[in-house]
């Protein structure tokens, strides 16, 4: 799987995560799954660090056993 360092903000931006607090631009920690195809099939809002990996690993298995041939 690919991951994205989003060194410039663009993508943040694009996602709609990007906050601006004057000073500083930080995204809120957000994720999202992308298919091959380029849609998101799966978007988190709230992200507990203590569960979500089991989260997001439960879901791709999920998407997975269920995408179309």
């Amino acid at each position: 799987f690919i991951l994205l360092a989003d060194e410039g903000g663009e993508m943040a931006k694009a996602y709609g995560v990007l906050r601006d607090w004057k000073l500083v631009k930080i995204a809120a920690r957000q994720s999202f799954i992308v298919n091959p195809e380029g849609l998101i099939v799966k978007h988190y809002e709230d992200v507990d660090p203590e569960t979500h990996t089991q989260e997001v690993l439960a879901d791709l298995e999920f998407l997975m056993k269920n995408k179309k041939a």
